[in-house]
């Protein structure tokens, strides 16, 4: 009796939208100044003692199907953002830790932390990614295209933004399974892929080898911290999906070693979840999914670009291409129960449609975003003087 007390004193201090709990003895409960709840809570057993992190709470007793959530996952997500302070006590001093971490300590951690999600194994992510392979937001020039297509959209929408052309090196940090550096060096560049993840760099170079590119593309297991612009530098630099496992105290170190190794003159292409306010880590994420990662401000990249000579050529938002792509991935992962029960359990399906539909939601109701920033080290007077021929493919590209 004193626990379900705990948790409605908890669920009664949650402000922004209405909701029910109905509890495993039969009660049924509803929070909030709304007659209509937006969602339910329905447990099916009383849940072990509360822990002193209600947001890991409640992610753990979810994935070990202590209760389930039916309706609108997107206002649940809109309660979470608006009571942060509530369901993440230890947020403060969690970000401070974070900040005062060393360059070295963080690059031990790093391949752990990148393994921790990345080396799941290649088996389970070819179950529900499309035959690209690319994990990270596609791009949906129209509303019928198939996530493939879209995910191809993305490609040459970053390749048409950095205006690849034949002979140009290109360095890609944070290469994944290799797309995007396939289809660079089908347009005639030579291509050099990082990454820190054992499964994808094993993965993309076989892609490349069944395509003929192995020796137009190199794939390093490397991380950026070991860039030397002394040693070799590229015309244009492109990263998708990596930037969010830096750490805001490492932002400097990031764009140290990127312009080190970019042409004058030359582009760069970031590409990268973003908040709008500089929020703590999700704490659930960050144990169970994405350890060590943390989103950043449009903000924190913008300020960081003066002090590199970075000039901010083009920026663009992709959050509703983002939530469609995770409900896509959704929709094949829920396709796909009975493997990946094969290679992990219950348990890791419950985690990972927690996640899947959690992110999705977030970025339909609270304040996660995407931005594409292309950038250009130091002035360069040769590029487009707008930006259609991306959008529209086949038009006439104006210079200056």
């Amino acid at each position: 009796m004193l626990f379900k007390t705990a948790l409605h004193t908890l669920f009664g201090s949650l402000h922004g939208e209405t909701f029910r709990i109905a509890y495993w003895d039969g009660d049924e409960r509803r929070y909030g100044d709304g007659l209509d709840a937006a969602f339910t809570l329905r447990f099916h057993r009383e849940p072990p003692l509360l822990l002193e992190n209600p947001l890991i709470y409640l992610g753990e007793i979810y994935s070990d199907g202590v209760y389930d959530i039916d309706g609108d996952w997107n206002a649940l997500f809109r309660l979470i953002n608006a009571n942060k302070t509530r369901l993440i006590p230890d947020a403060v001093g969690r970000t401070l830790q974070r900040v005062g971490d060393t360059l070295g300590r963080r690059k031990r951690h790093q391949k752990d932390n990148i393994a921790h999600h990345y080396d799941l194994g290649n088996a389970f992510y070819r179950l529900w990614l499309d035959d690209t392979m690319c994990y990270s937001c596609a791009f949906f020039r129209s509303p019928d295209d198939s996530l493939e297509q879209a995910q191809l959209n993305k490609i040459a929408l970053c390749l048409d933004k950095l205006g690849i052309t034949p002979g140009m090196r290109l360095l890609d940090i944070g290469c994944g399974w290799g797309q995007l550096a396939i289809a660079a060096a089908e347009r005639g560049a030579r291509v050099v892929g990082l990454t820190l993840s054992e499964e994808q760099a094993a993965g993309a170079r076989l892609r490349l080898a069944e395509r003929g590119l192995s020796d137009k593309v190199e794939i390093r297991l490397m991380d950026y911290l070991d860039l030397d612009g002394n040693v070799e530098r590229f015309d244009r630099i492109v990263s998708v999906g990596m930037f969010e496992h830096v750490g805001r105290a490492h932002y400097g170190d990031f764009f140290d070693r990127a312009t080190d190794c970019l042409e004058p003159g030359g582009l760069m292409l970031l590409h990268s979840i973003t908040s709008l306010h500089e929020d703590p880590t999700n704490p659930w994420v960050d144990k169970y999914i994405f350890p060590g990662g943390q989103i950043p401000t449009q903000a924190n990249i913008v300020n960081q670009l003066a002090g590199h000579d970075l000039h901010l050529l083009h920026a663009e938002s992709l959050r509703l291409h983002y939530a469609r792509t995770l409900e896509h991935w959704l929709e094949r992962f829920n396709g796909e129960h009975e493997a990946i029960r094969a290679l992990f359990d219950e348990r890791f399906i419950r985690m990972w449609t927690l996640y899947l539909k959690g992110s999705s939601a977030s970025f339909r109701a609270a304040d996660l975003d995407i931005h594409q920033f292309l950038l250009s080290k130091g002035l360069n007077n040769h590029l487009p003087q707008h930006w259609g021929h991306v959008y529209q493919p086949d038009s006439t590209v104006p210079r200056w």
